[in-house]
C-alpha cells in the first residue's frame, strides 16, 4: 500500500488533500519540485483564509482601532472579537486575561521585565530547565543582572526528560517564578508542566509556561493548568507575523508594572504623572499589529473548524511514523525520546555535519528543515553535539512527505562514503 493510501487511513476524520489545497505556500515549485515544508517549528504556513483576510482589511476595511470614526470603531471591535476568540480558545477566564504583543518572545520580557522592575531583590531566583530556548534564558538573565537575583537550572536525563526530583527540591522560599516551556523546541519533549505548576503553587510560587511550541500542536485549558502566565505566538500557528500573546491571570497583570510607556496605556496623562489603565491596555502601549491581530481571529476560527484534538492525533501519527522509518538508518542518533512529544524529530548524524545535510535536503529536493544549535546552545552542550537536524511535522505533511525525506537522507549518507 502506498503512502497516499495510508494517509487516507490514518487522517484522524480528516481530509489531508483538502487540507492541503487551503495553503498556497504547499503549492508552490522551485525549480519543478515541490516545497516539502518540515520547519513548522520556527513558523507555520498560513490558510488562504487567512492572508484573504488580512487583504480584505487592507483593501476595505482600514483604519485605526480606538479612533472616533466608523472605520476605527470596526478596527477597534474586530481585535476585541480576536481577544474574545483566544480568551475562549485558550480557556482563559475574562478576555481581559489576554494581551496582545509583538510574539511570544515580547510576551516573555513583558514578564521577565516587570518582575525585574516590581518583584525581584538580590538573592531571589529564577527556576527555569535546561530545555529552554533563548527567549526563555535571555530576559530571565538580564532581570538576574539587574536585581541581583539568581536563575537555576533544572537538569535533563539522558532522554530529555526534566529531572523532577530537583525540580521539587530547588523550589523555596527564594524562589519568585517558575519559568519553563510546555514543550521543547529543541527535542519536541512535552514537560510535565500540569504537575510543575501544582509543586510551585504548593509553596505560594507562580508559573509562566512558554507554549510557543504547545499552543499550534494541542488544545491548551488554562482551566486545568492554572499557571499563572502563558505565553505563545501565532506566527507559528498560521496567523500573519508579529502576533503574540501573553495570557496573565489578573491578579499578576494589576501587580506588574507597564513593559513600556505610551499611548493607550495611560488614561491620563499629564506632566506630574500619568493614570495607568486597567489590563490589557495598560501592557499594549502605541499602534499593535491590529490588521494581523484581525487576521489571527479568523485563523482561530480555522482551527476550531478543523477540530485540534484530531490535528494532534494526526501529527502524532506522522510523529511515530516519521521515528520509525528515521531509526532504520544507521549513522542516524536521535535525541529527545520522551514518550511524550509534540510533532519534532531532531537527531544528529554520526560521522556526519548536519548543516550539510540540511543544505542537501534544501537544494536537491526542496525539504525546508532545521540544522545546528536549533537557539538551544546551553542544551547543545548539555547534550555534547554541535548541534542537530530537526524535522518538525504539521497537519499539513503527509507520509508521503516523510518518505521523500527518509530517502533523501540515507541518499546524503551512501554520497559521503
Amino acid at each position: 500500500m502506498n503512502s497516499a493510501a495510508i494517509d487516507t487511513e490514518i487522517n484522524a476524520g480528516l481530509d489531508i488533500s483538502k487540507i492541503r489545497t487551503e495553503f498556497p505556500m504547499l503549492q508552490k515549485k522551485i525549480n519543478g519540485k515541490p516545497i516539502i515544508y518540515l520547519d513548522s517549528a520556527a513558523t507555520g504556513q498560513k490558510p488562504k483564509r487567512v492572508i484573504d483576510r488580512l487583504y480584505q482589511f487592507y483593501m476595505t476595511e482600514y483604519g485605526k482601532p480606538k479612533e472616533s470614526h466608523t472605520l476605527g470603531r470596526h478596527a477597534t471591535e474586530e481585535v476585541e472579537n480576536t481577544r474574545k476568540k483566544v480568551a475562549a480558545f485558550l480557556g482563559a477566564g475574562s478576555e481581559k486575561e489576554i494581551v496582545f504583543s509583538r510574539g511570544c518572545t515580547e510576551s516573555i520580557n513583558m514578564v521577565a521585565g516587570g518582575f525585574e522592575r516590581g518583584l525581584l531583590n538580590t538573592g531571589d531566583e529564577i527556576l527555569i530547565t535546561a530545555l529552554e530556548h533563548h527567549a526563555n534564558i535571555v530576559p530571565w538573565q538580564l532581570a538576574c543582572q539587574q536585581t541581583g537575583a539568581k536563575l537555576k537550572v533544572v537538569p535533563i536525563n539522558g532522554k530529555g526528560e526534566v529531572d523532577m526530583n530537583f525540580f521539587e527540591e530547588a523550589l523555596s522560599s527564594k524562589t519568585k517564578i517558575v519559568a519553563v516551556a510546555h514543550t521543547s523546541h529543541a527535542l519536541g519533549n512535552k514537560l510535565p508542566v500540569k504537575e510543575m505548576i501544582g509543586l510551585a503553587h504548593k509553596k505560594g510560587i507562580p508559573v509562566m509556561v512558554d507554549g510557543a511550541q504547545a499552543a499550534p500542536h494541542m488544545k491548551v485549558n488554562l482551566k486545568e493548568l492554572d499557571c499563572e502566565f502563558y505565553t505563545f505566538s501565532g506566527h507559528k500557528m498560521g496567523s500573519p507575523s508579529g502576533v503574540g500573546v501573553l495570557y496573565g491571570k489578573k491578579e499578576y497583570l494589576d501587580m506588574l508594572p507597564p513593559y513600556e510607556g505610551g499611548a493607550d496605556m495611560a488614561t491620563e496623562v499629564a506632566f506630574n504623572g500619568p493614570v495607568i489603565a486597567e489590563p490589557p491596555a495598560k501592557f499594549e502601549a502605541g499602534t499593535s499589529p491590529f490588521a494581523e491581530i484581525i487576521a489571527f481571529g479568523t485563523l482561530i476560527d480555522y482551527l476550531n473548524e478543523i477540530d485540534m484534538e484530531k490535528t494532534e492525533i494526526y501529527e502524532q501519527q506522522l510523529l511515530s511514523y516519521a521515528t520509525r522509518q528515521i531509526s532504520k538508518i544507521d549513522r542516524v542518533v536521535i535525541k529527545g525520546e520522551a514518550p511524550e512529544k509534540e510533532p519534532v524529530l531532531s537527531f544528529l548524524m554520526e560521522g556526519m555535519d548536519v548543516k550539510k545535510l540540511e543544505k542537501f535536503l534544501n537544494d536537491e529536493y526542496n525539504i525546508d528543515v532545521k540544522a545546528g544549535d536549533l537557539t538551544a546552545q546551553p542544551l547543545m552542550k548539555i547534550l555534547g553535539v554541535p548541534g542537530l537536524l530537526r524535522a518538525s511535522l504539521c497537519y499539513y505533511n503527509t507520509r508521503e512527505e516523510i518518505d521523500i525525506f527518509v530517502g533523501a537522507v540515507e541518499e546524503f549518507i551512501k554520497m559521503k562514503h
